[in-house]
Formats: C-alpha cells, structure tokens, sequence
C-alpha cells in the first residue's frame, strides 16, 4: 500500500483552504492599504474591518457548504483504496480469491462513524476561520495605531507600519488554530496535517483490515532513495499484522515444504518508532513466504538531510512569496523580488548539488492547489489591486478594460447566483406554462439571467469603449477606408484588415475578461482516439496532433477554473469526423469526445478558405464551439441560463413562439427563430416532456462564443443586436 495514492484523496479537502487562506491574506491587506495617506485611516478602518469580516464569513461559509461534505467522502474512497490495494496486491502474487469471497467494497458502520467524525473536527477548524482572521486584522491595526501614535504626521509613516505589522504577523499565513496539544497551527498547514492524517490512516487500516480478511497478517517494506532514519531500518524488512515477531515458520507458497520467515516487528510497533510519518513515501504490500523477497539497505543521512534542507528553502520561498503578495509598499515588494530570485536560484543549486528533482507546485504559496468548486459566494480571487495613495499596485495590475463599477457590479452579481449544481437545479422546480402548454422560464431562473445579462451589458459597455479608441483598429479601419476610397473592394488586403480588426478586438474583449479571472492558462488533458468507430450514426476517424492543436488553441477563451473543472471529468477524447460534434462519454474508454470536421470537403471549404475571423483558422472556431458543449455538462448554471436566455427572447406576450425547422421544412434540427439572425442560435433539443428542460444542452452559448470571440462578421453572424455577446460576457465573469 503505497501512502502517496491517498494523496489526490486528502488534497481534494484541504486544497480549497490552502488557497482560501492566501486570498484571505490578499483580501486583509487590500483593506488595511485603502486611506493610508489620510487622517482619518484610524476611523475608516472601523469599515473597512466589518468588511473584510463579511468577506471572511462569506468565505467561511462557502468552505463549509461544498467542502465539509469532501471531509466524509474522504474517508470512505481511502477505505475502499485500501481495501482494492490490497486485492491488487495480492491478486499480482498469484494469491486468487476463494471461491466465496465477496470482492465488493460495501462502506462498513466503523467507516460511516469515522467520516462523520471527521467532518465534525474539520468543522470545528472551518467554523474558527472568519473570527481568527478578524482578530489578525484588529492586531494589525493596533500594532499601526501603537507605531504611529506619537508622530504628527501619522500618515506619512502608516505605510510602512501597516507593511511591518503584515510582516510580522502574517508570516506563518492566519494562525490561531490549537491542535489538542495546544500547538499553533496556521489554516493552511492544520488542515492539511489533519486531512493527512485522517486519510492515510483510514487508507493504512483497511488495507491490513483486508488483508487479515484475506488470511494474510504479513507485509514487506518498500525502499527509496535518501529516506528517514526513523523508516531505513524497516526497509526491505517483513512486519506483522497480527503481533508475531522474530522468526517464524510459513508454508512454502511458491513450493513444498516450509520456509522461515524473519519478522522486524509489527507494523504498530514500527510505527511507534515513526514508520509512516506524515509525508512518508515508503510504501507496504503483501509478503508471500517463498515467493516475496527481504532485504536491507544503508542509511543515507547525508542525502535525508539534503531533502530537508531543501523542504527548509522550499518553505522560505513560499514564506517570500506570501510576503510579497501582500505588499502594500512598493519599495518593499521590490526587496521581496529580489530576496526570491535569490531564494529560487539557491534552491537550484542544491538540488543540482544532490540530484533532487524540482517540484514548482512546493513553491507556491496555495501548494499548487486549485480552489476548485468551492461555493463561488464564499472563495473567489479578489478582483480589485492593493490601492496604495501614491501609485498602482504591482502584485495585480490595475484593470486595463472594466470600469471600477463595473468590477463592482460583478462581485455583487457573484453573490446572489447559486452555488453549485443542486443550488441551480433547485431554480427550476416550477416551470408556468403558457396558453398553449408550453413550458416557460421560472421565475427564479429569470432574475438570474436579468443579473447576467446586467453584468454582460457593464462589460460590452466597457470593452466597446476601449474599441472605440483603440489606435490599432483606427489605424486597420482607416487603412481600409482608403482602398474602398480607390474603389479597391475586391483587394485581398481587405480580407487581412477585417482579420486583423476581428483578432484586435477579441484580444480587447479577453483582456477586460481577465481583470475578473484568469482565461486559458489551464490544458485540458486530452487524448487521441486510437480507432475507427461510429457514434450517433456518424463516422470518427482517428484523432491527430492537428486536432489536439485545434484544442489548445480553442482552449484560451475558456476560464482557467472551468478548464480544472472540465479536466476533473475526466480525460477528453478527440477524434476527426465531416460535421463536427460532442458527444459525452462516448469516446474511447468511456471518455468524452470531440470529432474535430473536415472543412477542407463540402461547404465548408468554401466557408474555411475566406475565413477572417479572430481564430487561426474556421477549425478552432468551431473547436471552440464544441469545448462549449462540454462545458455545459461541466459548469453547474450553463444549461440554465441558455434556457432562459432562448425562452425568454421567444416568449411574447406570455406565449412561446413555436419551434420551426432551421435549414427548411424538411430539416429535422428546430429552433425557436426568433430575431436571431442566424436560426442556429434558438436551436432546442429541450422538449416539454423533458421533466426538467433547463438541464437539457442548446447551442446559444457556443455560437455566442463565435460572435463573441470570433468576430467574423461585423455585428454578429448569429445576432445583431449585441445581447448574445453580452450573454456570453456575463456567463464568463460570473459562473
């Protein structure tokens, strides 16, 4: 049983805190920074600190409605890990089940009573979390009350005591948390120690649980480079299950006879002596008498002392990095910088020095973990810099596109949308209907695409403002103008321009996106389908690099945490087929799969030969588009507001217009046409039979995406009238 395979199992509980506690951090720093220069700081901090409070709360309990319940679920995969490793590792030695032996994995009442009493001590830490960091702001502000009390100019010398006070107090992360033997522990490194612990304990005892089921009380230890000496002495060595020790009589599993078989110790007592520390990578599988191997090995402390020195430097730079993420002084950001190339140029050459390998995600501050879904309401990156009085933070750039209203506007927005997928489900139990019994829009769905839409409409607003006095498209519109001018129109040229104008404008319109989150810096982990197959009647083909590269290229005008997200379902499967399409779980192995089309046959040709759209080529638009649709089975939300978004725009005088075929009376792909000026867009694959139609995939979101983003046509190719990109904007800001 190898310790690192619960890894993902205890990082799925405390990743969110370890990234919770730097925005936190951020968040606490933001506020302390704001009126530094002014007199009154003193006073305005008294609001400043019942906000980052209800920040804090909101945060608190956005981490005990989505991850409290990850607490249990923990503990129950450890248990059933433990119990398939052990029939792995048995079954590799040639050990076969008997002849009535149950193989599934049920979760045992001692199981039950184990989760539930760990989410009960991961509660108590959560529920401790907005009141210590209310208490470290308030000893911040004292401390800078205390420092700058005699001087009678108080506020030319705040900045530095506000950036000292952070210093001082802020650089084990937020602390206060006491384990049963009073030690203090900040959030981050409490949790983790505690979802550790529970998970790989729970992962130990049912693995030895199964293989006593199983008859077998013997297990052999792994070996590693550069171990700790409180583990190289069992190295190679066989402990019990059962309390035997020394040596001992077995039968001869690989023939006749017998064989003796020394036993170091128990596995109880080998851990008493500190076998499978936290962190301990050796790992433990059966012995078969006859057929295992013992052996031995020598201590390394030269080269355990060489890792630890390097967890040592590694901590520093998190320690550095931590710092400078909250710095409010310019001056001491930039030492930061300095102080870390340093620190990372010194870790390099140690591990050169003794072979270690390098692993980025030990020098992040978040660990490298990723908040995941936690409730949006609670944790989200702040969206605003650190302001300072006299220039811009460094940490994050001041918005380059969005209005400070407007980044206003979407925080708030983020607040009253429900969280998670149950929450967005729970907005469509009654659906009204009209006089002809079709199913309209709940009113719950309606006020969240109002908020959508209301934040989408900031945004157009904003971005068509900086298109307006852009001097790159200035410059490709005049340019343009002076060929038609020469009664030029058919210069291939202009063809360039409207590319070079579409590909400008998307990169404006990504740019005030990312003032809000960060877009396509997260790669989907994506495979080749290796056969020829036939899904829904269509034939795929092989996938190539090509198509993969139509993926990563696709890839950059999705968020950064819906890609994670998408990636937590699992491997995508890509495949090539003439009309491309998504199709969930129906690639190889169960996978998703994306059939990239062919546009070099049939109409498309023509379409992809005289595109001049913002994407590289017709290829990655459409890519774009079919990442889209997986998304939608994806992002908890999507399906909804496509719903009210196409129904709504369809509905008048409370009556759903009818559907109509989209490519002539004879097509069998309907929509509600509406003013779409493509028909594409109300396409519905929704029925009113459907129990719960706004869970069912349309396509408004990803054609939005073309117009959004791939700009081919001035005003829209799908809708003219602006509102289906600021469905998009609004959709991308928020969910």
């Amino acid at each position: 049983m190898d310790p690192e395979a619960g890894e993902p199992i205890a990082e799925a509980v405390f990743s969110p805190y370890a990234a919770a506690e730097l925005i936190l951090l951020e968040k606490m720093a933001e506020h302390l920074a704001l009126g530094m220069a002014e007199k009154n700081w003193s006073q305005r901090q008294q609001v400043e600190r019942l906000r980052f409070r209800n920040e804090a709360v909101q945060m608190q309990r956005g981490l005990q409605s989505s991850v409290l319940p990850r607490m249990g679920r923990a503990v129950k995969e450890a248990a059933a890990l433990g119990h398939r490793a052990a029939d792995t590792d048995l079954d590799s030695h040639g050990v076969r089940p008997t002849k009535n032996e149950d193989r599934r994995i049920a979760t045992s009442p001692q199981v039950e009573r184990r989760a539930q009493q760990a989410i009960g001590e991961v509660s108590v830490i959560t529920a401790q979390i907005a009141d210590k960091a209310d208490s470290m702001y308030v000893q911040i502000k004292m401390r800078v009350d205390a420092a700058t009390a005699t001087s009678a100019a108080p506020e030319n010398l705040r900045r530095q005591a506000v950036q000292q006070a952070l210093n001082v107090l802020t650089a084990r992360g937020i602390t206060g948390f006491r384990d049963n033997a009073g030690r203090n522990w900040s959030l981050s490194t409490y949790l983790e120690m505690k979802s550790r612990t529970i998970v790989n304990q729970q992962l130990i005892d049912s693995h030895a649980e199964r293989m006593r089921e199983r008859g077998f009380n013997l297990l052999v230890v792994s070996s590693h480079a550069r171990p700790a000496p409180q583990c190289q002495p069992f190295e190679g060595q066989v402990l019990s299950l059962d309390g035997t020790t020394g040596t001992v009589t077995r039968p001869n599993a690989a023939g006749p006879g017998t064989v003796s078989v020394r036993i170091k110790a128990t596995l109880e007592a080998a851990r008493a002596k500190g076998f499978q520390h936290q962190n301990c990578r050796h790992a433990v599988s059966a012995f078969i008498p006859g057929a295992s191997r013992t052996f031995t090995t020598e201590p390394d402390a030269k080269g355990y002392e060489a890792t630890q020195r390097l967890r040592a430097m590694e901590r520093a730079i998190r320690e550095t990095k931590r710092k400078r993420a909250i710095a409010v002084d310019p001056a001491a950001k930039r030492r930061l910088s300095d102080t870390l190339r340093r620190q990372q140029a010194a870790a390099q050459k140690h591990r050169n020095m003794y072979g270690l390998n390098k692993r980025p995600q030990r020098e992040r501050v978040d660990l490298g973990y990723d908040i995941g879904d936690v409730n949006p309401r609670g944790v989200m990156p702040p969206t605003t810099p650190k302001p300072t009085p006299d220039a811009p933070s460094t940490t994050r750039p001041a918005p380059r596109q969005l209005s400070p209203d407007t980044v206003t506007l979407i925080e708030q927005a983020r607040n009253t949308l429900p969280a998670g997928r149950a929450a967005w489900r729970d907005t469509t139990r009654d659906y009204p209907r009209d006089t002809n019994g079709a199913k309209l829009v709940p009113a719950e769905l309606t006020r969240h695409l109002d908020t959508t839409l209301r934040v989408g409409a900031a945004i157009k607003r904003d971005t068509d403002r900086a298109l307006t006095t852009d001097a790159t498209i200035a410059r490709l519109r005049a340019e343009d103008a002076k060929l038609v001018a020469a009664s030029r129109h058919l210069d291939p040229r202009r063809r360039d321009i409207r590319k070079e104008i579409a590909t400008r404008e998307r990169d404006v319109i990504q740019a005030a996106l990312a003032d809000v989150r960060s877009f396509g810096g997260v790669q989907q982990t994506v495979t080749t389908q290796a056969t020829r197959s036939t899904v829904g009647g269509s034939d795929v083909g092989a996938g190539t690099s090509s198509v993969v590269a139509q993926v990563r290229r696709a890839e950059t005008v999705f968020p950064d945490d819906w890609l994670n997200a998408a990636n937590r379902r699992g491997e995508l499967s890509v495949g090539t087929t003439d009309r491309a399409f998504y199709a969930r779980g129906r690639g190889d192995d169960g996978r998703d799969l994306i059939a990239a089309g062919d546009t070099s046959n049939g109409n498309m040709r023509h379409y992809a030969a005289g595109y001049r759209g913002a994407f590289d080529s017709l290829a990655d638009e459409v890519m774009a588009h079919e990442l889209g649709h997986r998304m939608e089975q994806t992002i908890p939300g999507l399906t909804q507001l496509e719903y009210a978004f196409v129904r709504t725009r369809s509905t008048r005088g409370g009556v759903l217009e009818p559907l109509t075929p989209i490519y002539g009376d004879s097509s069998s792909e309907v929509g509600y046409a509406d003013e779409w000026a493509n028909k594409y867009a109300g396409k519905s694959y929704a029925t009113d039979r459907d129990t719960d139609p706004a869970t069912v995939p349309a396509e408004v979101f990803q054609v939005g995406l073309q117009d959004t983003f791939g700009r081919s046509y001035d005003g829209g190719e799908y809708d003219r009238t602006g509102q289906l990109q600021e469905f998009v904007m609004g959709v991308l800001a928020l969910l």
